[in-house]
């Protein structure tokens, strides 16, 4: 019983933020009101659909992650073959 209590409860706190978040994106009172949420959805949903440019921190992250696993990795496989 309590289970499903909380799992409607959850269901419920999803769908509100949903619709708060759509009314926000949306080019009417949202991007009155709040615009740096409006702001900020707009660009999410620019990069959701692919057209937005990766943030600066991110590509950071990538080049460390390529340059970590071009070291590490003949290293770990080396030894994994031993």
């Amino acid at each position: 019983m309590t289970a499903i209590l909380i799992s409607m409860f959850l269901i419920l706190v999803i769908a509100v933020g949903t619709v708060g978040l759509v009314a926000v994106g949306m080019e009417g009172w949202g991007k009155i009101l709040i615009p740096r949420v409006a702001d900020r959805m707009a660009r999410a949903a620019q990069h959701l659909n692919g057209d937005g440019r990766p943030p600066k921190r991110f590509l950071r992250v990538l080049r460390l992650a390529r340059r970590v696993g071009q070291t590490v990795a003949p290293k770990t496989v080396t030894r994994l073959m031993h």
